[in-house]
């Protein structure tokens, strides 16, 4: 906390004011910088028309993210692995996963209708935690060997996600 406060210019009582413990500045962070821009995504996933193509919004916002935010992403993983030792961070972490996890659902379900897609043959939330898994397991891929993950995988693994899904669904519907 003191290198933060004096990197903001800031006492470490003006830092604890507005933030009771460094596990709250974390959540702040975190929802400022990674959660926020998720939500922006989802929103748009839902709303976008069909002719406008999500995987490679997806991999921009992503490469964008791990060029621009490497340490956002950073203190995303960081408090991940606070919340698998902390029962009372971990709580606060399940939370915020799934409303992010029901959020993006929402929105894949919505974007299927949108592109006509045939149901779905699993429900949303899987498909939501398959995606935000994919997309967790890159980040730490490329945080760990840098420059190892292409940004266009991103988009090619959700398109293949969502080729899959139509191509089960396809089969499914013509039995």
């Amino acid at each position: 906390m003191d290198e933060i406060a004096a990197e903001a210019g800031y006492s470490k009582g003006a830092l604890y004011w507005h933030f009771s413990s460094k596990e709250a500045l974390l959540v702040a962070l975190v929802e400022e910088r990674i959660d926020t821009p998720m939500r922006e995504l989802v929103a748009l996933l839902e709303s976008a028309p069909p002719d406008r193509d999500m995987s490679l919004e997806a991999t921009r916002e992503f490469a964008r993210q791990l060029k621009d935010d490497r340490e956002a992403v950073l203190v995303d993983r960081e408090y991940w692995s606070l919340a698998i030792r902390d029962p009372e961070l971990r709580a606060r972490y399940v939370e915020r996963q799934t409303e992010l996890r029901d959020a993006l659902a929402a929105a894949m379900e919505a974007r299927a209708r949108h592109l006509g897609t045939p149901e779905l043959t699993m429900p949303g939330e899987d498909v939501a935690r398959i995606v935000m898994s994919i997309i967790g397991g890159l980040a730490v891929d490329e945080l760990i060997e840098p420059g190892s993950v292409r940004p266009e995988l991103l988009g090619e693994a959700l398109a293949l996600v969502y080729a899959g899904l139509v191509a089960r669904a396809q089969g499914r519907a013509a039995s």
